[in-house]
């Protein structure tokens, strides 16, 4: 029972200074924080977060992985089992806008400049993005065999895009420009990318 207890303990405290560090990467550029910070912030001591944390950057990048797992988790669960691409990317997203809205600190970290110098770092960046774009492109491969999109769209390029809607407009219209997007806002969103925005003269005939 006792190490079952020191079990959760230990769990609890990591946590603790990831939560520490997460608030104060966001209050300052990553060079300005220190480690002492976060260490006070956390409550615990200097020499605690280096039984965790073998360094700032260490720390920084465990904070942005912590961050971006449940971000990226939302998109991974959509990706199997699909009966209807459209329905799969409304639900994308409504539940990417809740997501944002409710974790609105801690997404920030995702949406902010990230220390170039952090090589690991970028390139578990694009690993992972790699990933969401396979995942994405898979359901619009889904929708032409399903025969709600068409044959001829660029399965990647139209992959892309919806990625792009996610993170660069609903994610930075929240997280960066503070505005109060609303549900049915965001079903108006995925719309004007399911319909496009303008009249097509090859489906017209001309």
């Amino acid at each position: 029972m006792a190490v079952a207890n020191r079990g959760k303990e230990v769990g609890n405290k990591r946590e603790q200074i990831l939560h520490a560090a997460v608030e104060k990467f966001l209050e300052k550029d990553y060079y300005q924080v220190t480690v002492t910070e976060i260490a006070e912030l956390a409550e615990v001591g200097k020499g605690t977060v280096y039984e965790y944390f073998s360094s700032k950057e260490e720390l920084f990048k465990e904070s942005f992985y912590y961050c971006a797992d449940s971000y990226l988790q939302l998109f991974k669960t959509h990706f199997v089992e699909i009966s209807s691409a459209r329905q799969t990317m409304e639900e994308i997203f409504v539940k990417h806008l809740a997501l944002i809205k409710e974790n609105r600190n801690k997404l920030h970290l995702l949406f902010n400049e990230r220390p170039q110098s952090l090589q690991e770092l970028q390139s578990w960046i694009l690993e992972r993005r790699q990933e969401l774009i396979g995942g994405v492109t898979g359901l619009v491969k889904e929708g032409i065999k399903l025969g709600e999109i068409r044959p001829d769209v660029d399965v990647e390029m139209a992959g892309r895009l919806f990625l792009a809607l996610n993170q660069m407009v609903i994610g930075e219209m929240v997280i960066l420009d503070n505005i109060e997007l609303e549900e049915e806002r965001v079903k108006d969103l995925l719309d004007i990318y399911w319909n496009g925005i303008g009249y097509s003269r090859r489906w017209q005939g001309h």
